[in-house]
């Protein structure tokens, strides 16, 4: 199953709402994408936002501003987790690309669908710098 990341997202985006095929060749395919809940539903969390930052403002002034940085989650029956504003998601389901309006929740550009949702434990969602250069043995 393919993982996408918002890097990936964000550049697919093209002019006035387009994306590119490559990541259309993904509509109707299962894929991971990791993430931050940002309820915007019924509590059941059958239907979500999921971000690359947390709706709590991890970092000062640093929250999801576009499209390209939010997909839409619809889960089956709602999900059977335990939210946490802080804690990264693991959301796998059938993919969609390209602009959408739900009659419901307004426009998106990305939309997982039938969604399993779980806790990303040690996910890895922020590059932090490089590693230390190895040092030559003396």
């Amino acid at each position: 199953m393919p993982r996408l990341t918002f890097a990936q997202l964000v550049d697919s985006i093209r002019a006035n709402f387009e994306v590119t095929q490559t990541m259309k060749s993904h509509n109707g395919k299962e894929v991971e994408i990791h993430g931050f809940i940002i309820p915007a539903g019924p509590p059941d969390l059958s239907f979500f936002l999921l971000s690359r930052v947390s709706a709590m403002g991890n970092y000062c002034c640093e929250v999801p501003v576009g499209q390209d940085e939010t997909v839409y989650v619809y889960a089956p029956k709602g999900v059977k987790i335990l939210y946490d504003p802080l804690r990264v998601y693991k959301v796998r389901g059938a993919f969609e690309a390209g602009p959408h309006t739900d009659r419901t929740y307004g426009f998106s550009l990305f939309r997982v669908r039938n969604a399993r949702v779980e806790e990303a434990v040690g996910a890895k969602i922020f590059k932090v710098g490089e590693p230390p250069a190895p040092t030559p043995d003396k």
